[in-house]
């Protein structure tokens, strides 16, 4: 038998999402590139996202295939969309476009749980006649049984420097220390930060938007949750260098001090 040449495996990678509110190209470019003057290390050769849920459905006839190559001769790498219509179906594949499913939000899952909750027209308490070994012997509800045990939080006592990157897959982050320019934190869920964060946090990244980042000292170079994300020039500047925590609220981020 051969030996095999290749092997399938599921990971995970970070992805920026570009949320379009136009279909005027050109506009974009003019305004992409005033973007990309101000941080070029993040949009050299980074994969994004194109989201379509903000655009007007009167606007969503794109030129894809015109799209992407905009986009490639920004160096930014399209590599699918989300929010789109079936209708944009095929013009996305003929753009080599991946098309994406919505992340489910901790909303999305609980509606899923709650038509298995007890009608209203039963009664509130058990009957008597039921002995109390048969009651312990019943099974768990639902909800019980689909909710994923939530992993303890990964703790690191120690500055991230430069270039590295630490993830907390299943649970929060929790950092005592700082987080240098140029390194990346991510979770699944929160990030905790005791110290100053001029990096990269990302928090809530399998789609969790109930995620949420806290910081002693606000000087990164970019926050996202669930996606969706500030760069440094977007921090609003009575909040740099304070504590914070930032959190997502109507498809944007928001910035509170604590």
């Amino acid at each position: 038998m051969d030996t095999p040449c290749f092997e399938l495996k599921g990971s995970l990678f970070t992805l920026s999402v570009l949320q379009l509110f136009d279909n005027d190209l050109e506009l974009l470019k003019e305004q992409l590139q005033k973007r990309i003057q101000m941080a070029p290390a993040f949009f050299n050769h980074t994969p994004f996202v194109i989201d379509l849920h903000e655009l007007p459905e009167d606007k969503q006839d794109l030129d894809f295939v015109a799209l992407k190559e905009l986009l490639l001769s920004l160096s930014i790498i399209p590599v699918g969309v989300k929010g789109a219509d079936k209708s944009l179906f095929p013009k996305l594949e003929a753009a080599h476009l991946a098309i994406l499913a919505e992340a489910k939000t901790s909303a999305q899952k609980k509606t899923i749980i709650e038509p298995e909750s007890k009608p209203e027209h039963e009664p509130e308490h058990e009957p008597e006649t039921v002995p109390e070994a048969e009651k312990k012997e019943q099974p768990k509800t639902p909800e019980t049984q689909q909710t994923p045990a939530r992993r303890p939080a990964k703790i690191v006592k120690q500055t991230i420097r430069s270039g590295q990157q630490v993830y907390a897959p299943g649970g929060d982050l929790v950092v005592i220390g700082s987080v240098s320019a140029g390194a990346e934190i991510l979770a699944d869920d929160n990030i905790h930060i005791y110290g100053t964060i001029r990096g990269r946090a990302l928090a809530g990244v399998r789609g969790d938007q109930s995620a949420a980042i806290f910081c002693h000292c606000l000087q990164a170079e970019l926050s996202s949750i669930a996606g969706i994300y500030l760069l440094s020039d977007d921090l609003p500047e009575d909040k740099i260098g304070t504590s914070v925590q930032i959190y997502l609220e109507n498809e944007k981020l928001q910035i509170e001090s604590i």
